[in-house]
């Protein structure tokens, strides 16, 4: 049996790489790829950045690749008990509209 914790820093650096993959539906799983592993591990994603990269994923063109960074991002949020989508930050509401 594979315990998936030892297999997750195995995941990472082609998760990285999904994340910013030409194809949305891509960039899509992957946002949704994030809280998943998050569950598993949350130290090393936070360590590895991808906090910031699914913030970063706010910005993205494509509307479901937004949807899913958001969902991933509340996911996240609920784990650790605070909000990690600063609405009170005025850049941040022009990316979700």
């Amino acid at each position: 049996c594979i315990r998936l914790d030892q297999v997750v820093e195995y995941l990472l650096e082609p998760l990285r790489k999904c994340c910013q993959d030409p194809d949305p539906y891509v960039r899509k799983t992957s946002a949704i790829c994030i809280p998943k592993v998050y569950d598993i591990n949350p130290e090393l994603i936070e360590d590895q950045g991808f906090i910031d990269i699914l913030k970063d994923m706010l910005s993205d063109p494509n509307p479901m690749v937004v949807a899913n960074a958001v969902a991933g991002l509340a996911e996240i949020s609920e784990a650790i008990g605070r909000d990690l989508i600063d609405l009170g930050n005025k850049a941040t509401i022009p990316k979700l509209l």
